[in-house]
């Protein structure tokens, strides 16, 4: 007989007095609206019309701001669908409670939370439940109201006074970004903090003893031999009831194809058993790009008087993780090694994807795995704004090979670590974390925060403060937690850390904010790195989500209005791309976007191909979380934006990157992969009309993680005769396929003349979901744009093309779109008009 697991999903939510004494059993309200859990507050009362949209503009988000500072009653009626006298042992678990709470289950209070980081899991008596009607509350608490008796102490953090900012920021355990610090992800000049619940509700019932948590740790070794052996060292904790006596518990880890390589059977006659395995010659776990992510899965079965009472399973990798900061040499570097071989990472930070309700559907998370992949990442880094993901997540990792760099969740600021009551929150936070995420093999790296030290060191604390508050938490308190639980995973104390000063390109890792002029510098790993300027999410976003038609701003004084309603001044500044149109907001969204492109563009070239030091590229932001201005190369609809393709391209295993060099134009070519390769470099310089002034090819030999110059052409650009008519386009070729494209200008972007000539293009269904695109360029083509009725990605987009020159592009869909919708694709050039629409058929048609 197997445990029973109920969701709880059926719930309505209510304002609540704030006055109204704690700890006593709530009384229901009175005019509660439908609630979805996982959810928040906030939407909830949208769909029910008692709230403006929040996204809507600047007054909007004011008028919003009220909700977190109520409290709210979620209340659900559930049944038990089976015969309770079956069950000897149930657990109400809460995965997360944005943030104080506490909880009520027919009249008996059951418990209370005060940290959205944390699950809790709350067992309930035998006799409370009852086979209908059972009646489940959960009061959720105004956020400022539970950190009143905390702000006396506060004031030596200097903070301000508001708790949508710094103030609580620092007191709260909740999404750190979310606080209003200057910026935040509404990004209207307020903030809005989300309130609710945010992650499942679940009670499970247990027919006796079961498994309350499994851990392995691997490691792998030469055996006496000279094969390989993997130790596996690990406990397996099971609930006893009391008086129930031992249980049995087989253990058995089997490979791909169902065999067992390992099994021991115990008696649990105590809560926790540690166990020892070794695997001879075993698979080991290898990241994308490097390897099989070769999984084992990890079966305990647990037995009681002859009848199996639960069954626990799980992905289990072998793999040996290290952060390598010295060579044997003794020279400093920083790079991440996976079974004793060096990766270059090709990373992204990821944040929550909803700036309200955090989490998003399994449909987005599916989607953000396809974008992942599509990118040619191969490492995440969850940061110390973000939140802790769910085991499915890290399980997806697991399997596709992708790296995570896990953070804690301090963020850019000051904790009260002289309070022993949010010290002990911390520590339950981050054992929390540690036993979700540490048997996963994706996990390479555990760091203790994000610019703490960064902003010790250049935000103007010290001139703030009497001494660094928070210092402590990832410097002395989380370290000892990573080593008791995890001891096999690394551990850095912050990001960036190291050297004379927290963002040292010589040692340790870099945040390289205004990232062309600091490529310059030669850093050793960047683990954020993007141009300072921001964009919106794109147009389609912006009317789904706040609710305005872009159409109308447009013509003299848009601008006005748009600032207006956002509280965000027009950026015009175009160092980069020269591409000055604000005629409208569809055509300021479009410049703000290429303007990014290009800036991402040029700094993350020189990281890769004039770093020599440089053994990592994490890009800052993958995703954005609300709609508005802010980083991402995703927009808050999911939509992939032009810095998407930018990072694609300067992903991929082989690139290369035309540049000048004074007076000389040369080809730089980087290689990422574990072997030697050998590409051919083919050169063209082209006039405006497109006709080749001069044809160049090279053979160029690159070896494993080696940057060359594959092409060089001294004195070539003080040839060029008109800066704004020619261009130098080139390609590497591997077997004869192209790898990798790229165009230089000698001019600005905006400033290119080029005799406009049309594209044709045609599109074939090749499966459900996906088509492919073939292009064929007349002339030059300064950048292909691919855009669709529906959401896509493409394995290019925003790409050169040659005169003569045919493309094929692998386009999927991204959503599961309605049955029968019909897909169109839309294929222009430069920001220019679409000029080719086509018909793709309708979704579902194969």
């Amino acid at each position: 007989m197997e445990p029973l697991k109920i969701e709880l999903n059926r719930w309505q939510v209510g304002q609540y007095e704030c006055s109204a004494p704690d700890y006593i059993e709530p009384e229901p309200v009175k005019d509660p609206v439908p609630a979805k859990v996982p959810g928040c507050v906030q939407y909830d009362l949208l769909r029910a019309g008692r709230l403006a949209n929040p996204y809507a503009g600047t007054q909007a988000a004011f008028e919003a701001a009220w909700v977190a500072k109520r409290d709210w009653l979620y209340e659900t009626v559930f049944h038990i669908p089976a015969a309770l006298d079956r069950y000897s042992t149930a657990v109400l678990k809460l995965w997360g409670v944005d943030t104080f709470c506490e909880v009520w289950l027919n009249g008996v209070h059951l418990g209370n939370m005060d940290s959205a980081y944390c699950s809790y899991e709350l067992p309930v008596e035998k006799g409370l439940l009852l086979p209908r009607k059972n009646q489940l509350k959960i009061r959720v608490k105004a956020h400022g109201r539970m950190i009143e008796d905390k702000l006396e102490d506060a004031r030596r953090l200097k903070r301000g006074d508001e708790t949508e900012g710094l103030l609580g920021k620092s007191l709260i355990r909740r999404y750190q970004r979310s606080f209003f610090t200057a910026s935040s992800l509404l990004n209207v000049g307020t903030g809005v903090l989300g309130i609710g619940i945010h992650r499942p509700v679940e009670l499970f019932l247990y027919p006796g003893a079961y498994v309350v948590d499994a851990v392995y740790g691997t490691e792998y070794r030469k055996a006496m031999e000279g094969d390989l052996e993997a130790v596996a060292k690990g406990h397996v904790t099971v609930f006893l009831n009391e008086g129930s006596g031992s249980a049995k518990v087989n253990v058995r880890i089997l490979d791909r194809d169902g065999v067992c390589v390992w099994e021991e059977d115990y008696q649990a006659e105590g809560p926790e058993k540690r166990l020892q395995t070794v695997i001879r010659n075993p698979k080991l776990w290898q990241p994308a790009g490097y390897g099989v992510p070769y999984l084992y899965t990890l079966e305990i079965s647990v037995y009681e008087n002859g009848e199996q009472t639960d069954r626990y399973t799980r992905p289990m990798g072998i793999r040996e993780t290290q952060i390598v900061q010295q060579t044997p040499e003794g020279e400093k570097t920083f790079y991440l090694s996976v079974n004793g071989q060096k990766i270059y990472v090709n990373g992204q930070n990821y944040i929550p994807m909803d700036y309200l309700k955090v989490y998003g559907t399994r449909e987005q998370y599916e989607n953000l795995f396809m974008l992942l992949e599509q990118q040619h990442v191969n490492l995440i880094r969850i940061w110390g704004g973000g939140a802790v993901e769910d085991r499915w997540f890290f399980e997806e990792c697991d399997r596709r090979g992708i790296l995570v760099w896990h953070d804690l969740f301090l963020h850019s600021n000051v904790y009260p670590d002289y309070d022993p009551e949010f010290v002990q929150r911390f520590l339950r936070e981050v054992e929390g974390i540690l036993k979700t995420i540490r048997s996963h093999p994706c996990i390479c790296l555990i760091c203790g925060g994000n610019e703490q030290w960064e902003g010790w060191d250049e935000y103007g604390w010290q001139q703030e403060l009497d001494r660094f508050y928070g210092e402590s938490l990832p410097l002395v308190h989380a370290p000892r937690l990573v080593k008791e639980l995890c001891p096999e995973i690394p551990y850095l104390c912050n990001s960036p850390y190291g050297g004379k000063y927290a963002q040292s390109p010589i040692e340790g890792d870099c945040h390289c904010w205004g990232n062309y002029y600091n490529a310059f510098k030669d850093p050793l790993f960047v683990s954020e790195t993007c141009w300072t300027g921001e964009s919106y999410s794109r147009p389609e976003t912006l009317e789904a989500y706040m609710d305005l038609d872009v159409s109308r701003f447009e013509g003299i004084g848009w601008g006005e209005r748009w600032t207006k309603l956002t509280s965000r001044p027009l950026v015009c500044r175009r160092p980069f791309s020269s591409w000055f149109d604000v005629s409208s907001l569809r055509a300021y969204l479009y410049g703000l976007e290429l303007e990014q492109s290009l800036a991402d563009y040029n700094a993350l070239s020189q990281l890769r191909f004039m770093s020599p030091h440089n053994s990592g590229l994490i890009y800052w932001s993958f995703n954005k979380g609300g709609p508005l201005f802010q980083f991402g190369c995703v927009d808050y609809g999911g939509r992939p934006m032009m810095s998407y393709y930018v990072v694609q391209r300067l992903y991929k295993d082989v690139a290369i990157f035309p540049c000048r060099d004074a007076k000389d134009v040369r080809v730089m070519l980087s290689n990422h992969l574990t072997r030697q390769v050998q590409v051919t470099v083919e050169g063209f310089f082209l006039d405006g009309n497109g006709e080749i002034l001069q044809k160049l090819k090279e053979q160029a030999v690159c070896g494993p993680g080696q940057v060359v110059q594959a092409l060089t052409l001294p004195d070539r650009y003080v040839q060029i005769h008109d800066r704004s008519k020619e261009i130098f386009f080139v390609r590497a070729k591997m077997d004869g396929k192209v790898v990798s494209e790229d165009l230089l200008l000698f001019c600005p972007y905006g400033e290119l003349e080029i005799v406009p000539k049309p594209i044709a293009a045609a599109v074939k269904e090749i499966g459900e979901g996906l088509w492919e695109l073939t292009l064929c360029a007349a002339g030059i083509v300064q950048r292909a744009e691919i855009e669709s009725n529906i959401k896509i990605v493409c394995d290019d987009n925003y790409f050169p093309m040659m005169p003569g020159q045919k493309k094929c592009v692998r386009i999927t869909a991204l959503k599961q779109e309605e049955e029968g919708q019909e897909v169109r694709f839309f294929v222009g050039q430069a920001g220019g008009a679409k000029t080719v629409c086509l018909k793709a058929g309708r979704i579902g048609s194969i």
